[in-house]
This record gives C-alpha cells, structure tokens and sequence, in this order.
C-alpha cells in the first residue's frame, strides 16, 4: 500500500527573522534574500507573501 507520507513535496520559501538582518526571505534552494524596505512594510499590512516575493527575485536575479 502506498504511503503518502512518504512523499516530498516542492520545498518552499519561507520568511525568517535573522539576528542581524531583520527579517528575509528564505529561498528554496537555501539562499537568503535580505527584504527591502517596502517589501517589509508589505509584508506587515498582509499584502504580500514568501510565493510573491520568491517570484520578485527569480525574476531580478534571472534578468542581471
């Protein structure tokens, strides 16, 4: 019998709170990407989230 415990899902990113950079974005594949000051204002009024910001980055970091 199968056992769906068993199975790994997609890991996904995480807002963290690091001791000296204040809160981040913990990426899937284990880099951190320090927020900004308007991405942090966002994320305290609940207009944004880890999905929406992981998306924000790929896209800068695949366009440099």
């Amino acid at each position: 019998m199968y056992n769906a415990t068993l199975v790994r899902g997609y890991p996904e990113s995480t807002i963290e709170e690091e001791p000296i950079l204040g809160r981040v974005l913990a990426l899937a594949d284990g880099r951190i990407q320090p927020l900004n000051w308007w991405d942090r204002w966002r994320l305290a009024f609940g207009l944004t989230n880890a999905s929406q910001l992981e998306a924000k980055y790929f896209r800068s970091s695949a366009a440099g």
